[in-house]
């Protein structure tokens, strides 16, 4: 009995070895509760992924599959995220805007997203070995803005972006104007030093733990 438990929990904690690929594709309306089409991202993906947005994070929906969407999607998907303000607030922000995507296990050199900007607009992608952009940073160069000639549509070409820079990242800082700037297709490959074991994994390792304290006290009676 305590070596078949033993053995359930030692591959449960094990490290997932899979990338991380978040497409949004979660993001329609029917998951927001303002009916605003635009969803605040935050938590949303922090405990099946590892992964946190801060700041001006928001999921959208294309048009192909809502009447609020204003891109196209690459894939003919639906949902992507975007660096904008408050929809509440009913107006775009004068201000320039930022977000920050945390990623709890890190990630590595080669990692990658797919974007589109608005034309013309002045924005950047910084990579950080720290959570919240502190920590090394390196600036992302090379970036382009959309083409779109697509009467009532901001976005329609989409960009990959390689992530390249020395060690383990744990943070991605955007920044730009107000609903100038989209991410979709967000892969992370697995940093090496500091990998999460898979949520699965660690349920299996707390139901291992409960078992095994139930043989137990079966014993002691």
């Amino acid at each position: 009995m305590k070596t078949l438990l033993a053995l359930a929990l030692t591959a449960a904690l094990q490290p997932a070895v899979a990338d991380t690929v978040l497409n949004f594709e979660d993001i329609t309306t029917a998951v927001d509760p303002d009916g605003l089409g635009m969803v605040k991202l935050l938590d949303r993906y922090l405990l099946s992924n590892g992964v946190q947005f801060v700041g001006d994070a928001w999921g959208v929906a294309s048009f192909a599959c809502d009447a609020f969407g204003s891109f196209v999607a690459h894939d003919g998907g639906c949902g992507a995220a975007q660096l904008a303000g408050d929809p509440r607030d009913g107006s775009t922000t004068p201000t320039p805007l930022s977000l920050t995507i945390n990623v709890a296990g890190g990630f590595s050199t080669g990692s990658s997203l797919l974007y589109s900007a608005l034309k013309g607009t002045v924005f950047s992608i910084d990579v950080f070995d720290g959570l919240n952009g502190t920590g090394h940073g390196t600036a992302v160069g090379g970036l382009t803005t959309s083409q779109c000639g697509m009467s009532g549509v901001s976005f329609c070409d989409w960009t990959e972006l390689s992530l390249q820079f020395v060690g383990t990242a744990y943070s991605i800082v955007i920044k730009g104007s107000d609903e100038s700037v989209m991410l979709d297709d967000l892969k992370l490959i697995q940093a090496n030093g500091n990998p999460l074991p898979e949520p699965g994994g660690v349920a299996l390792a707390f139901g291992g733990l409960t078992a095994l304290a139930m043989a137990r006290r079966s014993r002691k009676r």
